[in-house]
Formats: C-alpha cells, sequence, structure tokens
C-alpha cells in the first residue's frame, strides 16, 4: 500500500530526492512512454503548470516514488483552461478555487495492476482523501476515456463536461468527480483499508484560499 506524501511549494525542500524522482519517472512515462513531449536534456519532464499553485501527491512504496498527482485550483491557470477549453462545450471552463485539476498521474511499470485494489486505485483513494480534507467540492480534469469506468467501478460520480475527442490516436474527455464522504468511503471499501493514506510534512498551506472559496460558494 502507498503513502501519498502532500508535496507543494513551501515544503518540496523536504522531498529533493523524491522530487526529482517523481520528475525523472515522469520523463519516462509521458515522453518515452506516451510520447506527449519532446525529451528534455536533463531526463526530467516539467510544463508550464508547474507552478506555486501546484500541490502534488507523490505515491511512495518500499521507498520509491511508483505513483503521482498533481492538482492545481481551477481558479489558477490549468491545463484544462489553457490547452482543452475546447472540450468543455457543455458545462464551460470550470474556474472555481474548490475544483482541482489533477493531471500527471502515471503508475511505474511493475505496479501496474489490472486488479481494482492496485496501486491507481490506491492513488485515487488518497486524492479523495486530500480533496476531503481540504474541502473540495470536485476533482479532474482531461483524461483518457479508459479511466472513466474506473471511475464508474469506484463508485464515483464522473460528470464530462463536453464530448470525448480523439488527440493523437487515443481518446480523451474533460470529466470532474464528485468530492464526499461516500465517495471516500466506497474506495476504502474496495481497497480494504479504514486508516488515512496521506502523510503530510512540514508547511502544509490550504490548497484553496479560503476566504476566495466562501466568496464563490455565497454567490
Amino acid at each position: 500500500m502507498i503513502t501519498a506524501h502532500v508535496v507543494n511549494a513551501q515544503n518540496k525542500r523536504l522531498y529533493e530526492n523524491e522530487f526529482d524522482e517523481f520528475l525523472r519517472r515522469r520523463h519516462d512515462f509521458f515522453v518515452h512512454q506516451k510520447h506527449w513531449r519532446p525529451p528534455s536534456p536533463d531526463g526530467r519532464e516539467l510544463d508550464q503548470f508547474d507552478t506555486d499553485a501546484a500541490t502534488y501527491l507523490l505515491g511512495i512504496e518500499d521507498g520509491r516514488v511508483v505513483t503521482s498527482a498533481r492538482l492545481i485550483p481551477t481558479s489558477e491557470p490549468h491545463m484544462v483552461s489553457e490547452v482543452f477549453p475546447h472540450m468543455c462545450e457543455k458545462s464551460g471552463v470550470p474556474r472555481r478555487p474548490d475544483w482541482a485539476e489533477w493531471t500527471r498521474t502515471f503508475v511505474v511499470p511493475d505496479k501496474r495492476s489490472t486488479g481494482l485494489r492496485g496501486t491507481l486505485t490506491q492513488l485515487c483513494c488518497a486524492v479523495m482523501e486530500y480533496a476531503l480534507d481540504e474541502g473540495l467540492s470536485a476533482v479532474g480534469g482531461v483524461q483518457e476515456t479508459y479511466f472513466m469506468p474506473h471511475h464508474g467501478a469506484l463508485k464515483w460520480r464522473a460528470e464530462p463536461l463536453g464530448l470525448a475527442r480523439e488527440e493523437n490516436g487515443e481518446w480523451y474527455i474533460v470529466a470532474y468527480i464528485e468530492v464526499n464522504e461516500a465517495a471516500l468511503a466506497s474506495v476504502r471499501k474496495i481497497l480494504g483499508i479504514d486508516y488515512h493514506l496521506l502523510a503530510r510534512r512540514g508547511v502544509q498551506l490550504p490548497f484553496a484560499n479560503r476566504r476566495a472559496v466562501q466568496d464563490f460558494c455565497i454567490k
């Protein structure tokens, strides 16, 4: 079972080695395996959304990073707003401080189980746990369509914001998952656990500006 370490701009110095490993594994997955981006000379994959607004969940097991998630408030520039706004024709581009865009997820090859209790589901559990802790309403973003049945198997409610589209031979959709206690309870039941997967070290500022969330919800 993974432990998902919460890493942000304030505590990143505590995770220098782990974060470097994370960037190298990202490069292996998104450059060499998925061919989404050109190779980087230093073997690390970074993009314009790796800013101080990003929070990372690094899934660590047996001393190595085996999976990850990057979360960004949709009130900040994010991948959907800047790159895929055309895929939100149903509901429009989300720009809410209580919604998190979830990107840059990978699972290392030897942990890619087809079973529902595998590493990917463990990461999903950690993401839902974090979203609840931070008072978020939804998490999601642009994703390959094969993730949608996985959300369904977890009994998660995922709402598409537009139609699925083919990009470079693969199908993608923008969808956001409702954050609630039932969603966390469901994935924990599947995993057979009743404990937290998150680990927090150092400074932990709120993911979203609480005043901005309150003001948005009042409107």
